[in-house]
């Protein structure tokens, strides 16, 4: 073999362990990056040349670098990113409404309670205007409860309805950049190049699509297309499909395609499907139950009152002034009189009858048209909203532990190890050092070389 042949190989393994070295410290550098992948160098052997007879090696060459990818536990960790981040938006608003219902002084079971506390008061001096003021003010208690409640439940909507916009917005922005990317990925990699850096930022990128809303994701010749969970499209090429939001004949914010399709029922995973779920279902069914309650309720006590008479002799009227709907009740809910006296206590018209007070005391004890007593349905209300509470935690607890154990397992092969890139760092800095004592001892030998060609023609 030539000498120049051999400084040829030897400058190829100068430039193959510079580039290996370059890859390590880069990895080091990027040991605390989030996202980072780590890279490790593409080397080939040279394809040998033929002197004669013999098969003589041509030394190596550094083909490029490569990320170290797992494309399966990448989609793995998107999905489960996608059931934590609905969850824990679940946890997060039921968290806000749970102490609305939790046994308190000021809750609806505890004025209902209280209101019946005071009747039974009552019988045992119906003439008394301070008992009987007693009842008004149990009344406007739970009057006040049920609108506190409800009122909670109105206000907790009206956030996650603001939340279903910022998160529509933020998806069309991750969206535009995600598009942005995949022109350059694909020529890249058309071009026989690892993504990299632009890979790592893509992966990103997804993920904190993931945290918004379901996606799917296919990889293409352009790049990666990626859809809602329903197939609505976000990215395609070079092109994002901006979301839309508008207020729906409810009052709440539905969430559009690009084409103007209501695709809010549709929509799952993310903190937008856990936020369109909480706002859409749980809540709206608490607030119709909530409604439910205080219209049946108000109606029932109001039936009751109707069977006696006011301290006055006269007919008993409504206790409750009631919406004529369901709808909106626990809010509308009011006394229809402030007026002691209007309490019909009585059963025969005499001023000292407290025979209709059992009436009264009654509605407590007996089924609304929903199938349970006033005390029960409440009671549902509020182990309904424990355990949707619960389930969520548990929910966000069960993937929490699922997503660690993937990270734990991406981070194995993509993450960097500073331990082994030190060895790699010792390895690669010796071959080059090899590799330069191969380059300095054949120029010295062209030297030499040189010499004794001068030293011969001289």
């Amino acid at each position: 073999m030539s000498l120049n042949a051999s400084l040829s190989i030897a400058v190829q393994s100068l430039l193959a362990d510079s580039g290996a070295l370059q890859a390590t410290n880069n990895n080091i550098a990027n040991a605390n990056t989030v996202g980072y992948t780590r890279e490790t160098v593409v080397l080939q052997e040279s394809d040998p040349s033929m002197q004669g007879d013999l098969s003589v090696g041509q030394g190596v060459v550094l083909q490029g670098f490569q990320s170290v990818r797992s494309e399966v536990l990448q989609r793995q960790i998107e999905v489960q990113t996608q059931q934590q981040s609905a969850a824990d938006a679940q946890v997060s608003s039921l968290s806000e409404i749970e102490p609305v219902f939790t046994t308190s002084t000021q809750d609806i079971g505890t004025q209902m309670s209280a209101l019946f506390t005071s009747i039974s008061s009552l019988s045992t001096d119906p003439t008394s205007s301070s008992l009987r003021q007693g009842v008004i003010s149990a009344g406007q208690n739970l009057v006040t409860a049920f609108h506190s409640a409800s009122s909670a439940l109105t206000a907790q909507q009206t956030g996650l309805n603001t939340q279903v916009t910022q998160d529509v917005s933020q998806i069309n922005q991750l969206a535009q950049q995600i598009a942005a990317l995949n022109p350059q990925l694909a020529a890249m990699k058309q071009s026989g190049q690892d993504g990299g850096t632009l890979q790592d930022k893509q992966d990103q990128l997804v993920l904190s699509l993931s945290k918004l809303t379901s996606v799917s994701i296919t990889q293409t010749d352009t790049g990666e297309t990626i859809s809602t969970g329903n197939g609505t499209p976000l990215v395609v090429g070079a092109n994002s499909y901006a979301l839309q939001t508008s207020m729906g004949t409810n009052g709440m914010q539905d969430v559009k395609d690009s084409a103007g399709t209501d695709i809010t029922s549709t929509l799952s995973g993310g903190d937008l499907g856990g936020t369109i779920q909480t706002r859409d279902q749980a809540i709206a069914g608490l607030q119709s139950q909530l409604d439910t309650l205080a219209s049946q309720f108000g109606a029932a006590f109001n039936a009751a009152q109707a069977q006696g008479y006011t301290q006055s002799g006269s007919a008993g009227g409504d206790f409750f002034t009631l919406p004529s709907g369901v709808a909106g009740a626990a809010n509308s809910i009011a006394l229809a009189s402030t007026d002691p006296a209007s309490i019909a206590a009585s059963s025969d018209g005499s001023a000292g009858s407290d025979g209709n007070l059992s009436n009264l005391s009654a509605v407590q004890s007996t089924a609304l048209p929903s199938g349970q007593t006033p005390t029960d349905t409440y009671a549902g209300l509020v182990y309904q909203v424990g355990s949707l509470t619960a389930n969520a935690t548990a929910e966000s607890t069960a993937t929490a532990a699922s997503l660690l154990q993937l990270n734990d397992q991406l981070s194995s092969l993509s993450g960097v190890s500073i331990d082994e890139e030190s060895t790699n760092l010792i390895r690669y800095q010796q071959a080059y050092e090899a590799a330069a004592r191969v380059v300095s001892t054949i120029s010295s030998m062209f030297d030499v070389a040189m010499s004794m060609g001068t030293n011969a023609a001289s």
